[in-house]
């Protein structure tokens, strides 16, 4: 029961950055529909399209191998990050998010939407950051090595 209590902190702590990222996007579209200043470089629009296609796959690919993990112990915590798109980076959803904001920054053009982005992504490491800590106070050693051998985004 205990474990499941820190489980849900480690995912209010993730759906907060995620929800960083929302709120900073939502404000970019707020006041880019008021000071449409933007951008024009060659073939971000095609970039853009490819990393908003990117973005929700690796978040997809992320959910799939995060359900399968559920069902193992918290004993073999460091073999689940040896599946799927962790054994790549720690958080592939945050990652994703990321790739899909971006995507849509580099097709609208907005410099707005861009500096929000980049608030958000700031923002949205604070409470990785917070994440992180529930994970190595959840798992201990175990964490540590998976981030020593994993980069965060």
């Amino acid at each position: 029961m205990e474990q499941q209590a820190e489980e849900n902190t480690i995912h209010h702590e993730l759906a907060k950055s995620y929800l960083a990222y929302f709120v900073a996007s939502m404000a970019g579209l707020l006041v880019d529909s008021f000071l449409h200043i933007s951008f024009d470089v060659p073939y971000a629009k095609t970039v853009g399209i490819i990393l908003m296609g990117m973005g929700p796959l690796l978040m997809l690919w992320a959910q799939l191998t995060s359900a399968k993990g559920h069902a193992k112990p918290a004993s073999r915590f460091v073999q689940y990050f040896e599946y799927g798109p962790y054994r790549f980076v720690r958080n592939p959803t945050h990652l994703g998010i990321l790739l899909l904001v971006t995507g849509y920054t580099l097709i609208s053009g907005s410099v707005v939407f861009f500096a929000t982005t980049f608030i958000g992504f700031v923002v949205s490491n604070i409470f990785f950051g917070k994440y992180e800590s529930l994970m190595h106070q959840s798992f201990g050693d175990a964490y540590t090595k998976v981030k020593e051998t994993t980069p965060k985004v």
